[in-house]
């Protein structure tokens, strides 16, 4: 077999492939031989089938699957023997539909990338200064707002109106002359909402800092769908009695609060809250550390990466960022639109991913990090906790899905992660500093 391997980018090789005759008349005769053991026909025993009959019977079959049988064994044979890291998916040109013809040299093409080469730099001691995680009073009460605001009732208060309140007044439509000529009681109010016909500005105006009791009258409009068909279109007022004002408060921060979700007290429930916001706050803080780490990584490793690799992370982006578009309800029109004004950065996210990717791999190989089956057990019960699944079937899904092999990235990079950490300078943020 005669390979010749052309340079045709710093990542890509065009691999030329010529198998001989020879080559393909054994290949071809051990398919026979194999159809023949295989093939049941009467008054033959298994083996026994005269290669004449199969030729008749089977031959284009067999010769079809025998060449795409050399296509592969020819390939794995040219990248072993020339020492190529393929990544991504090769792309074979030169080979059709027909069957293998052995009396003349099978030629094809295979267009790949490979891994790119580079030096892996410094990995250990990045100084990353320390942001402060203690829990603050002031997060506490935070979070405690923020509780006290999902408790939320809506309830009648005798202050001025502000503007998200909810007003209940009596209306009083007059025409020009002053004439009565429409009630309404019970009309619900709201800054943001005028009466119909009325200036917005105008009503807002008036109606905020009023109190419950209390009047205003305006100007208006009657709008042609008033109830009154014969003043709609004219000139003329509304006079609002005030008869109730409601306002939406969160609920006060006390042992109540603290019983509606289910803790004992207030102080237990505080106590809860430093640990979880803590907690919080070491997470945060470990991933910002990484993220240095790791943007450092990226400036000090600069390298050509597979052009095949970046094309599929950029589509990826892209059809994740249609899939939000669109579950936004974002018109399709304007989802072209900002698919094609995205491509660039999604390009350049996907170069990130795919140059991190191979920093990564260099340092699991030089550093010896390993993912074990307790690792991986462990990941697949962490995933099925999260969905309230059984760890079995999350592992069957996965592996029927071929989805193993992304679960054993995300924990190599988890563990990579964690070691750049471990091994960097992490020292306290001087005092003043922002």
């Amino acid at each position: 077999m005669d390979v010749q391997v052309t340079q045709v980018g710093p990542c890509r090789r065009t691999l030329t492939i010529k198998v001989p005759p020879e080559t393909l008349k054994g290949h071809i005769d051990r398919a026979f031989q194999s159809a023949s053991r295989q093939v049941r026909m009467k008054g033959f025993r298994p083996g026994q089938v005269p290669r004449k009959l199969l030729e008749k019977r089977f031959g284009e079959a067999i010769r079809s699957e025998a060449k795409e049988t050399i296509v592969q064994s020819s390939f794995r044979e040219a990248v072993t023997s020339h020492e190529l890291k393929v990544v991504g998916s090769p792309q074979i040109d030169g080979i059709d539909a027909s069957p293998v013809d052995e009396t003349t040299t099978l030629e094809f093409s295979v267009h790949l990338d490979v891994h790119p080469e580079f030096e892996l730099g410094e990995i250990r001691g990045f100084e990353i200064a320390a942001e402060p995680t203690e829990v603050t009073d002031a997060d506490v009460e935070a979070a405690l707002k923020q509780l006290a605001g999902q408790k939320k009732t809506l309830d009648s208060i005798d202050e001025p109106i502000e503007e998200n309140d909810f007003v209940k007044a009596d209306l009083v439509y007059s025409d020009a002359e002053g004439n009565e000529v429409h009630r309404r009681e019970g009309a619900q109010l709201n800054a943001n909402i005028p009466i119909a016909g009325t200036d917005p500005e105008a009503f807002k105006a008036t109606l905020l800092g009023k109190q419950k009791g209390e009047s205003m009258k305006l100007d208006l409009t009657f709008p042609e769908t008033f109830d009154v068909e014969a003043v709609r279109g004219q000139t003329g007022t509304v006079e609002a009695t005030l008869q109730d004002v409601q306002r939406v408060q969160a609920a006060a921060i006390d042992d109540e609060l603290a019983k509606g979700f289910e803790f004992d007290d207030l102080e237990a429930l505080k106590t809860e809250l430093r640990q979880r916001i803590g907690d919080e706050k070491t997470r945060a803080e470990k991933v910002r550390q990484e993220g240095t780490i790791l943007e450092r990584l990226l400036e000090s490793h600069s390298f050509d990466l597979p052009e095949s690799m970046v094309e599929d992370q950029t589509k990826v982006g892209l059809a994740q960022f249609r899939q939000r578009l669109e579950s936004a309800k974002v018109a399709e029109t304007e989802i072209e639109e900002k698919l094609e004004g995205a491509k660039d950065e999604a390009r350049g996210d996907a170069e990130r991913r795919v140059r991190m990717f191979f920093i990564f791999q260099a340092i699991a190989q030089q550093e010896s990090i390993q993912i074990t089956n307790e690792d991986m057990q462990a990941e697949i019960v962490g995933i099925a906790q999260q969905h309230g699944a059984n760890p079995q079937e999350v592992f069957n899904y996965y592996k029927e899905n071929n989805l193993l092999g992304d679960v054993q990235l995300g924990v190599l990079e988890r563990k990579v992660r964690d070691f750049l950490r471990e091994n960097a300078k992490i020292t306290d943020k001087p005092a003043g500093d922002a």
